[in-house]
């Protein structure tokens, strides 16, 4: 985990191109680990449906996250935008979400905003190059 999780600022970094079954289960096992000082998690890298529900699956809840990016993780899929439901489920006080470099389309745009009605804190969304219109 510690190539993956820096403590001192709270950050959960991974940029990889493919994740395999392992990395999603070392990954959720790290957020686990550390999620009292947890703070901000950047995902850079191709995400399956199933990685994303493993990742959802350790989490409780993660109070402490300010700050969620996905970039490249393909969310345009219908099965990857409720995977990310669930997960946004478990950041209830995230304030800034970046979604950007997603292949994200007008249909999941519908699904996205249903899932993140709930973040309260959320000040800042970031959804470029997508392809939302």
């Amino acid at each position: 985990c510690r190539e993956l999780f820096s403590k001192a600022d709270g950050q959960l970094h991974i940029r990889k191109e493919t994740l395999t079954s392992l990395d999603y289960f070392v990954i959720g096992y790290c957020m686990e680990s550390a999620s009292d000082t947890v703070r901000s998690i950047e995902l850079i890298c191709q995400l399956t449906a199933e990685g994303l529900d493993i990742i959802a699956q350790k989490l409780t809840c993660m109070e402490n996250v300010k700050m969620l990016k996905i970039e490249q993780g393909d969310l345009g899929h219908k099965d990857k935008l409720l995977a990310l439901k669930n997960l946004l489920h478990k950041l209830p006080n995230l304030e800034s979400l970046d979604l950007s470099e997603n292949r994200i389309r007008a249909e999941g745009m519908k699904e996205l905003c249903a899932a993140s009605s709930h973040l309260s804190s959320l000040t800042t969304l970031n959804l470029s190059e997508n392809y939302i219109g």
